[in-house]
């Protein structure tokens, strides 16, 4: 069975890092900064992960792929908006600290360069850290999210069970696979996404809510291999009157069968398990949220109403790695 690991945005985020030289001696901003940050602020007000990394010099380029400099400036994009706004804090030797407002957001940027005005390093850095989130758990009543008996890959609130841990809006993250008896999650040869038992699969609402996000149009990878441009590759994200975020992930291609507004009810049906995004095999990944925005919101876990757990039934429970689960009664 090939491991499910993915690169996720935070992730992506710590590798867009290639700061030098820095200290704790505070200085006065320089004109160059100020003309390199509003360089900076044009390409990516326009989205323009090209443009960005051609203001990089030859050490950072070679540091880091234009793929992840792109993914790194589309998921700020579509998760802050544009920058509306930006003032210099402090200089530390080669490194100029802004407090950046964006139209949904307040973050730190801190960037290096060098005499000829080209970057040596970018980093973005919460304005907070450490702050509890909304939500511990799930406050609307769940049900699992697919039919049939499916496999616990990663889950629970330790990195052992869960990778996802380590990332603050992914913290209580699950993905999903389907076993046969033999414990593969594959037939023949698994070289192509059908070979999966999980590929293609339905996929349901947990509850009553109304589809906040939809993204479509990535197609999905060959076992193995991962799009880590289009991080949660086909997704939907449901939003409940409880202000839960609810975020699935990787579904086949032109599967998905709602649409942003649209109000949906607890088991209806949503589109396909598939493998788009940073995904190595086909699976579901779910998680909760405290809100919409997937780099700096808060995950929180997820319990499910009614669940058999191998084999035996239990109720308000959260999955954990190894656990085979489905819906009573099946």
């Amino acid at each position: 069975m090939s491991i499910l690991t993915k690169i996720s945005v935070m992730k992506q985020i710590q590798i867009f890092v290639l700061l030098m030289c820095i200290s704790f001696i505070s200085w006065g901003q320089t004109a160059q900064y100020e003309a390199t940050f509003q360089e900076f602020q044009k390409h990516y007000n326009d989205n323009n992960g090209q443009a960005v990394f051609d203001m990089m010099n030859p050490v950072m380029q070679q540091s880091i792929s234009l793929k992840t400099i792109t993914a790194v400036i589309n998921d700020y994009y579509v998760n802050f908006g544009k920058i509306q706004s930006y003032e210099f804090t402090r200089r530390q030797q080669l490194v100029e600290v802004f407090l950046v407002q964006f139209e949904r957001g307040t973050q730190y940027l801190l960037m290096a360069a060098n005499s000829e005005g080209k970057l040596t390093g970018l980093l973005f850095k919460p304005l907070k850290k450490g702050e509890p989130g909304k939500l511990d758990r799930n406050i609307t009543k769940m049900q699992l999210p697919f039919k049939g008996e499916w496999f616990t890959y990663w889950g629970g609130d330790n990195k052992r069970q869960n990778y996802h841990v380590a990332y603050k809006p992914q913290q209580g993250a699950f993905d999903f696979i389907v076993l046969d008896k033999n414990n593969k999650s594959y037939e023949r040869s698994g070289t192509r996404n059908e070979d999966y038992y999980a590929f293609g699969k339905p996929i349901y609402a947990v509850c009553d809510a109304v589809v906040y996000k939809v993204h479509t149009g990535v197609e999905d990878n060959r076992p193995t291999q991962m799009n880590p441009t289009e991080a949660f590759g086909n997704y939907v994200v449901l939003a409940t009157a409880n202000e839960e975020y609810i975020f699935y992930a990787h579904f086949q291609k032109e599967s998905i069968k709602v649409k942003e507004g649209d109000v949906v009810k607890k088991g209806q049906y949503l589109g396909d398990c598939g493998n788009s995004g940073n995904s190595s095999e086909p699976h579901l990944h779910l998680h909760i949220q405290d809100g919409p925005n997937a780099l700096d919101d808060t995950g929180a876990r997820c319990y499910f109403e009614e669940v058999m757990v191998n084999g035996e039934l239990k109720q308000d429970y959260s999955p954990v790695k190894g656990d085979r689960i489905s819906m009573p009664n099946e």
